[in-house]
């Protein structure tokens, strides 16, 4: 009896290792829409990854047990963040017009995904994480108590920003610890109310580094609007690397990680200890975990 030859179900892809490969690292500029501003970081990149393999593109992928494809995000959003021009970096092998890429992926994109822009960018320059420096948010409160007018935000905000320290605490990995979430702010403004909406607008301009980034939720939570229902929308990032980001972020002062570090926290639950001649403990960052750069 003669056996069926067995079929590869898995698209063509490129290996890493592959010598002599030529390749093309691609910038997007994209939007997650608000339609799905709940789904986490990891679903996130799981819809990118399944719309590029449905659009038949050469993507590059990663060597290892579970290649994973080249594909970074400049900064992940929480869940229940919109953005309005996001970033992400993909690289593919062998080359594509970016014509005939923004075409093709455009058709597999689920909802609430959208492309604005498409530029080739230099194949080994810095991961777009590494260059990150600012933020711009746009936060949407709704009426939610009656004394929430517009007079009563003014003053929350003038008191927030003539507080030299806020301090609030995280949690991660277990461990609780505590910031001074003042100084990554750069910028608090009201601007407005819209009667048809029935929400107050709040422009918010943080410092974004690895380690001492200013979270748009905390602000809220600072100004004491933690229970009222609000939109919480990225409008843009700023990185190093773009003169005019740079020229602009250049009149405020950086702030490091130990600038705004508290006293250290009791830890949350033990961390697993490594036995006795058992394997190491794992060391590398997962999707996950890189995901929470956005709250570092």
């Amino acid at each position: 009896m003669t056996t069926a030859p067995t079929t590869n179900l898995r698209p063509a892809i490129a290996d890493e290792d592959t010598p002599d490969l030529p390749r093309q690292r691609v910038r997007i500029t994209y939007e997650k829409g608000e339609s799905i501003k709940f789904i986490s970081h990891q679903d996130e990149f799981r819809a990118w990854e399944r719309a590029l393999r449905r659009s038949g593109l050469p993507l590059l992928y990663k060597q290892g047990f579970n290649p994973q494809p080249h594909i970074q995000f400049a900064s992940p959003l929480g869940v229940g963040f919109a953005g309005e021009r996001e970033l992400v970096d993909i690289t593919f092998s062998p080359p594509m017009p970016l014509d005939a890429l923004r075409e093709r992926i455009t058709g597999s994109l689920p909802p609430g995904l959208c492309i604005h822009g498409i530029v080739e960018t230099e194949l080994k320059g810095p991961a777009l994480q590494t260059l990150l420096i600012g933020a711009d948010y746009s936060l949407s409160i709704m009426a939610c108590v009656d004394e929430l007018s517009p007079a009563g935000i003014e003053e929350r905000i003038a008191t927030f920003l003539a507080t030299e320290e806020v301090w609030r605490t995280r949690e991660r990995k277990g461990k609780t610890y505590t910031y001074n979430l003042r100084p990554l702010v750069y910028e608090l403004r009201y601007e407005g109310y819209d009667a048809g909406t029935e929400t107050h607008a709040i422009f918010l301009r943080v410092q974004q580094r690895e380690g001492a980034t200013g979270r748009p939720d905390e602000v809220v939570a600072a100004l004491g609007l933690d229970d009222c229902a609000r939109v919480l929308r990225r409008e843009r990032l700023y990185f190093a690397d773009d003169g005019a980001d740079a020229a602009q972020f250049a009149r405020y002062a950086v702030v490091s990680k130990e600038a705004v570090a508290g006293e250290p926290a009791r830890t949350g639950r033990r961390q697993p200890q490594k036995a006795e001649g058992g394997p190491k403990p794992r060391t590398g960052r997962n999707i996950g975990e890189r995901a929470a750069d956005e709250f570092d």
